[in-house]
């Protein structure tokens, strides 16, 4: 029974950032892979902790993050997460996958520990891991836009400094300097609203995003329709690529573009 109440707020707590995500920008699928790799990162850790047989202090929060936000570098580097809402569930996952075999553990390992003790566990101790993966994700995802022009190994390198916030708070967190209530009451009250508050920041980027997609689309269908591409940008790249093209083949380029913008 305390296993249960240990993981049931991991799994409320995902299936509320994963009902926030209005744009629908991520599916199942790669969710519940960035599940898998949380379990697997767990394991990890503890492979480490046993293995070091000593305490770690602020290095092992440091390992931790790390290989919790591994995979999520690769996406960004890769462009495969363009969106702060996106890196935000797959960190969610990726946490709640670490915090659920934590939380067992923690259980098994403490015989004196009750119902109230599991669910305090399981509400500080797994929101604490989602708040850091989730912040750890956005800030490299903000440097990455910031370095666009800057070579992919050097973006890649510079990113891995935001690990050092996730896991400082990873590492005050584990020290317990408040009592668990409060611990947990703190990191609801913190890690909530900054859930929110990202959520709230990309719904505004991608509803600019589409407008200016939308407006540079109507901008380029009425410069073909009264044959003034010059006027802009997208038209002068067509009018570029003409030369490469045969005048049929340019033609029909130039329909179905047409098509596609009014259709769209």
């Amino acid at each position: 029974m305390l296993y249960v109440v240990s993981i049931f707020p991991i799994i409320l707590y995902l299936l509320l950032v994963k009902a926030l995500d209005g744009f629908s920008l991520t599916g199942w699928r790669p969710t519940l892979l960035c599940l898998g790799w949380g379990v697997v990162s767990c394991a990890l850790g503890f492979v480490v902790t046993g293995v070091c047989e000593q305490d770690l202090g602020v290095f092992l929060p440091l390992f931790e993050e790390f290989i919790k936000f591994a995979p999520l570098l690769v996406l960004i580097v890769m462009r495969k997460a363009a969106f702060f809402a996106e890196v935000l569930i797959y960190g969610a996952a990726i946490a709640s996958g670490f915090a659920i075999p934590e939380n067992m553990l923690y259980v098994a390992s403490a015989p004196e520990f009750g119902i109230g003790d599991a669910l305090v566990r399981g509400f500080g101790t797994a929101l604490m891991h989602m708040g850091c993966t989730a912040l750890c994700a956005n800030l490299a995802l903000m440097m990455m836009r910031l370095m666009e022009k800057w070579p992919t190994a050097v973006r890649a390198a510079v990113s891995l400094l935001c690990l050092l916030p996730s896991s400082l708070i990873h590492y005050v967190y584990t020290l317990s300097l408040l009592a668990p209530m409060l611990q947990m009451v703190l990191v609801i009250v913190v890690m909530l609203p900054l859930f929110m508050l990202i959520y709230e920041i990309d719904g505004r980027l991608i509803h600019r995003w589409l407008d200016m997609c939308i407006s540079n689309d109507v901008a380029l269908f009425s410069a073909i329709r009264k044959g003034e591409l010059k006027t802009t940008t997208a038209g002068e790249y067509l009018l570029k690529a003409k030369e490469k093209f045969a005048p049929e083949v340019f033609f029909d380029l130039s329909l179905y573009r047409g098509l596609y913008l009014e259709v769209s």
